[in-house]
């Protein structure tokens, strides 16, 4: 089989690169991240505090608060409803950033922007 340059761009546009921890690191704390819910669902804000608090606005206005954290490569979420640990991933693809569920893959949103500090003072 002959590999051609051709062949090599389009198999690396294709390309997803999983973030570090320290990237999830630098994206994250202290800033709010907008996210577009998949089939348009409308939008998430997320606010990650440098002091270890999360919150969160769901399209619906419903208002979410926790404590997330860096494991590894991963960001996990533990919301004040529920026991269970929230983590997801984020990934660059070629089109922008996603977030995506981690052990299903699940597509949780594609980002938006992010901002420092708490621009929606959630």
């Amino acid at each position: 089989m002959t590999t051609t340059a051709a062949t090599m761009v389009s198999a690396s546009s294709h390309a997803e690169t999983r973030m570090s921890a320290a990237q999830h690191d630098a994206l994250m704390t202290g800033n709010t991240i907008y996210l577009e819910e998949p089939n348009s669902g409308g939008e998430i804000v997320l606010w990650y505090g440098a002091d270890g608090k999360a919150m969160a606005r769901l399209p619906s206005s419903s208002m979410l608060n926790g404590t997330w954290s860096i494991k590894d490569d991963v960001s996990c979420i533990v919301w004040s409803y529920s026991p269970k640990d929230s983590c997801s991933v984020l990934v660059k693809r070629e089109a922008g950033m996603v977030l995506l569920e981690v052990g299903t893959d699940r597509l949780l949103g594609t980002v938006q922007r992010i901002v420092p500090g708490n621009a929606e003072a959630l």
